[in-house]
């Protein structure tokens, strides 16, 4: 547990601190305020034991949109502000006091991370008949990418709600291949991911408590192994000997795939134990390979949570290949992942989601925040929860992509228009007077 102390300053008190932080002081506030409490007043919190701390400016989540008006009036050289200053809703301070991070399963849940990130993306890009041509933004800007963060930095279930809505709110008005897909399935599938690897698990009911079991030992053992998969076969109400298809041939695996998922049709199946049930056994019939990513379209439309499902559970596998899949995008997801940033040091995004909400009613284009490039960038949620949002400019250039290749069509076709009629007057007058035709003409070009 981390011992923070929090001091309430009023608006005055919180300027004069603002202006020692930017002169390059990571100053700790002196004095707590004398008067009495305000609605508008600022909270400083830092941990007891770093005397050079950067405070964490906390401010009450409905008091948020105003606190922001407030300090892009007043200082006009600090934007955004959340570049600079790390601020997070007050009824989330507690989060960094008890946030403790399960040490030796980052790399299994990281790999879960980049494995769903990979499925959702991967899928929503085949519905529009073409590969993603920025992998990594895309993949850092899905929403499992961000709630997978939560668990892995250890968030409680609050924290968990506040990133989804947080995601959810940053993308309003947005079209990318990461908004495009739902999201209570995949916020259902990662809360039972949260629940599995919580240091204490919640009461489970009986009907999903095997669910949490499997996800639970298969992270402890690094592994799919048989007997985690006895519990799961009677899931769905499906008689499946799960244990016995996880030694079968790839053949009979992906057969009995395929028959489980006629016979779930066929009944109208639905809902989180057929969506786990489907995912499962595409991971199980690759022994996680997502090459097998290409049958995921057979859930289109009735199970798409199981594209998660099967992301996070071929990530499981040993064997799973979720860290060389296209082009290696899965290792460099999770370095970054496994990177953790200090709280109470600088910000490293660009911007808060929070922050992001207040201006996106401004003419101003996101892209211009960033600083890498204007296609897309950085928002963090909470400490250690960065997500990427693509700016209308890149939605708009890719959106062009068709009208530039028939502009492109047409140029060719002028091309050899063009080279045809050469040949034709070259076969009427010859070489040289061809040479002739060409210096009178240009001239009369010139002019026009």
């Amino acid at each position: 547990m981390i011992a923070i102390t929090a001091r309430r300053l009023s608006r005055e008190g919180f300027v004069n601190w603002m202006a020692e932080a930017l002169a390059g002081i990571p100053a700790l506030p002196r004095d707590l305020r004398t008067s009495g409490t305000k609605s508008s007043d600022v909270t400083l919190a830092w941990p007891d034991f770093q005397s050079n701390a950067r405070p964490i400016v906390c401010v009450a989540e409905r008091q948020l949109q105003e606190f922001f008006a407030f300090v892009s009036t007043y200082s006009t050289s600090v934007r955004p502000f959340t570049a600079y200053f790390r601020v997070m809703p007050l009824e989330l301070l507690e989060n960094l006091q008890h946030t403790e991070r399960v040490r030796g399963n980052e790399m299994q849940l990281a790999r879960m991370i980049a494995g769903a990130s990979i499925a959702d993306i991967w899928t929503a890009a085949a519905r529009q008949a073409e590969r993603p041509s920025y992998v990594l933004p895309l993949l850092q800007s899905s929403l499992s990418f961000v709630l997978g963060q939560s668990v892995l930095a250890g968030y409680d279930g609050n924290a968990f709600d506040w990133c989804m809505q947080e995601w959810i709110a940053t993308r309003a008005g947005h079209t990318d291949a990461a908004s495009s897909r739902s999201v209570g399935s995949i916020g259902l599938a990662w809360h039972y991911v949260h629940l599995a690897t919580a240091l204490s698990q919640k009461s489970l009911s009986s009907d999903n408590s095997s669910i949490v079991e499997f996800i639970a030992a298969a992270v402890e053992a690094r592994s799919v192994r048989p007997e985690m998969l006895r519990p799961l076969s009677a899931i769905a109400g499906l008689d499946l000997d799960l244990v016995k298809l996880l030694g079968a041939s790839r053949e009979e695996r992906i057969s009995r795939f395929n028959a489980t998922l006629t016979q779930l049709k066929s009944r109208g199946e639905g809902g989180l134990q057929s969506e786990f049930l489907a995912g499962l056994m595409l991971a199980i019939a690759g022994n996680g390979s997502f090459e097998m990513m290409r049958s995921a379209r057979e859930f289109e439309g009735w199970l798409d949570g199981a594209v998660v499902w099967f992301g996070i559970c071929a990530a499981l596998f040993e064997e799973s290949n979720v860290l060389a899949y296209a082009n290696s995008a899965g290792r460099r997801i999770v370095r970054d992942l496994l990177r953790r940033d200090d709280p109470f040091d600088l910000p490293r995004a660009d911007i808060a989601s929070t922050e992001l909400r207040f201006i996106q009613g401004s003419k101003m284009d996101i892209g211009q925040l960033g600083v890498h490039g204007p296609r897309s960038i950085e928002v963090e949620i909470l400490p250690n929860v960065i997500s990427r949002v693509l700016s209308h400019e890149n939605s708009q250039d890719e959106g062009n992509v068709e009208g530039r290749e028939t502009l492109l069509r047409t140029l060719d076709e002028m091309s050899y228009l063009a080279n045809r009629a050469r040949r034709i007057l070259t076969d009427r007058v010859g070489e040289e007077r061809q040479g002739d035709l060409y210096k009178s003409r240009r001239p009369n070009r010139s002019k026009s």
